[in-house]
């Protein structure tokens, strides 16, 4: 191998760490910043509003996991009695979908838990609820820890 060629090989492999580092400077970002801002399914205007808690707030690959969903309506009222169901897929490796029911808890509250999951990393939660003729989707970004 020529200098130039490791030199070459050196530049990539420093390009390469320097992408990795940042990514994980991204992924280890708290779960509380990252479910502040969850973002909406593109193209669906949603008539409801809904948050995503996940706990624990660092939730790890074999232990047990409970989402939280609180919907209101445009009125900022508790949407009760309302169908909800979500689709876990990974970001950025095809794991399947793994698909959830949430269960009704009260004042708008729904919950839904996971004894473990696949595979640690960064991972989606895309919601999809609906009451008679109102339906709303929106996903929502957490991560998985080893």
């Amino acid at each position: 191998m020529s200098i130039h060629q490791c030199r070459l090989a050196c530049a990539i492999f420093a390009a390469i760490l320097a992408c990795t580092l940042g990514c994980s400077q991204k992924a280890t970002a708290p779960e509380k910043q990252q479910q502040a801002a969850p973002s909406p399914v593109l193209g669906e205007a949603s008539p409801w509003h809904m948050d995503l808690e996940v706990s624990p707030d660092h939730p790890r690959m074999v232990k047990p996991m409970t989402f939280t969903l609180h919907i209101t309506d445009e009125h900022a009222q508790p949407v009760n009695a309302a169908e909800v169901n979500g689709a876990l897929t990974m970001k950025l490796m095809d794991m399947g979908t793994t698909q959830i029911k949430f269960a009704p808890k009260g004042n708008g509250d729904y919950e839904a838990a996971m004894p473990s999951m696949d595979m640690s990393g960064a991972w989606n939660l895309a919601v999809d609820a609906s009451q008679g003729p109102v339906h709303a989707k929106k996903s929502f970004e957490f991560t998985v820890y080893d």
